[in-house]
């Protein structure tokens, strides 16, 4: 006999099967109808994407074999031609990545600027569906709850704007929770190689292996050595033996110009006092740079202390520390907190995290605005995100041991070292 709790069980059970797949496919379907509109209008200077057109034109540069002019703004403009609007010869969107980035995007390069955008569209889908899938062992409450995951994370703003509009931030997502599975699968050496793979955005890449070495991961930094030389091996096949020099020198050039032109969506402690009190020096921005090095000085705490956290929760708190501390994070980077988001849901009831978590959904949805607020929301986000995890750091010390099931620490304890 069916009784009125089994009834309203069911009901819970088809809405949070049925509610995320109708998210997914509305937000599929918006992408589809946008991108052939926008190819039917056939208006220059109108290209879907966003930050889409700088990889679509440095795979181009790629394919055409002009990677030692891969910096050249003429050339960039020139391989960008048709898909947006430029003034005065200035191109719309730069590419700061490596050359060795720049390769990767040039078998999209090869089709149809339209098409190669929705297949981006769709890896970057895909990517953020195996990060969720991944993490299932290290954060059991994922498991038969993929798809109401996948929808929250396309519901939370960065998340939907880096997925459509043409950034990378999935892959970075995609790389820093394989290396997360990898540890926790005792596959160290290779959770090295992978985190190596993150040196196209050194900016996160550097801290973060810093702080695996601070905890003496031994096997990860090994990887991490091995991956880094590879990748630097291949830039040198790509532009030469001083590429990583010339590469970093047009980078803090793109830093400085990027500060002044997009600083509204800057979400770290330096780029968002540049942007409200101005670039230079001055009192704001120098406490700006002070609060910086104390987010060093503090994950470089947390991870010296490899058991006072456990993997998972070190990571949570990680994240958002890294995108306040680096120089050059924008509104798009902050989708990375979903990790973060992801862990404290494992670790506390829905009336404890549910107020937190929707403060971080309504200040993500606000960054929709960021021109007309002249700032980016994003920073509040992540200072907010950094106080709950603060919170699971402080119950891990206080608790002791935390359970494998319950945070992904490795069940060896201990032998997440080598």
């Amino acid at each position: 006999m069916t009784t009125p709790r089994t009834q309203q069980a069911d009901r819970t059970a088809w809405r949070l099967k049925t509610y995320p797949l109708a998210v997914i496919t509305a937000v599929v379907v918006a992408v589809l109808m946008g991108t052939f509109v926008n190819a039917r209008s056939g208006t220059a200077g109108d290209a879907i994407g966003g930050d889409y057109p700088a990889f679509y034109g440095a795979g181009r540069i790629a394919a055409a074999g002009d990677l030692d002019e891969l910096y050249v703004v003429q050339r960039q403009v020139a391989a960008q031609a048709g898909l947006h609007g430029l003034e005065e010869g200035q191109v719309a969107r730069f590419f700061p990545y490596p050359a060795q980035f720049a390769v990767v995007y040039q078998p999209l390069s090869y089709l149809p600027y339209h098409w190669s955008y929705l297949a981006h569209t769709l890896i970057m889908g895909l990517l953020l569906l195996a990060s969720i899938l991944l993490m299932r062992p290290m954060l059991p409450w994922l498991r038969g709850r993929v798809t109401l995951a996948l929808a929250g994370a396309l519901l939370f703003w960065p998340m939907f704007r880096a997925i459509t509009g043409g950034s990378n931030t999935a892959l970075t997502l995609f790389l820093i929770v394989a290396a997360w599975r990898l540890i926790h699968d005792d596959r160290h050496l290779t959770a090295g190689v992978v985190l190596a793979a993150l040196l196209f955005k050194p900016q996160l890449a550097i801290p973060m292996l810093g702080l695996f070495a601070l905890a003496r991961y031994w096997r990860v930094v090994l990887g991490a050595c091995i991956g880094a030389t590879a990748y630097y091996m291949w830039g040198v096949a790509l532009q030469g033996w001083s590429w990583a020099l010339d590469w970093t020198e047009m980078a803090r050039d793109f830093g400085a110009k990027e500060a002044e032109i997009n600083g509204h969506s800057s979400i770290s402690f330096i780029g968002f006092a540049q942007n409200i009190f101005g670039v230079g020096v001055n009192v704001p921005v120098i406490l700006a740079w002070l609060c910086a090095g104390a987010m060093v000085i503090f994950l470089c705490w947390i991870w010296w202390h490899r058991d006072s956290a456990s993997l998972g929760r070190r990571l949570a708190i990680t994240i958002p520390g890294i995108l306040l501390l680096a120089p050059h994070v924008m509104t798009h980077d902050g989708a990375l907190i979903v990790v973060t988001a992801a862990v404290v849901v494992q670790a506390w009831n829905r009336d404890r995290w549910g107020p937190w978590i929707l403060a971080i959904w309504a200040l993500g949805a606000t960054q929709s605005m960021i021109m007309h607020l002249g700032f980016s929301p994003g920073f509040l986000m992540l200072l907010i995100i950094m106080v709950m995890a603060w919170q699971l750091l402080s119950e891990d010390r206080e608790d002791g041991a935390v359970p494998a099931s319950a945070q992904g620490h490795d069940p060896a304890g201990v032998s997440e070292n080598s």
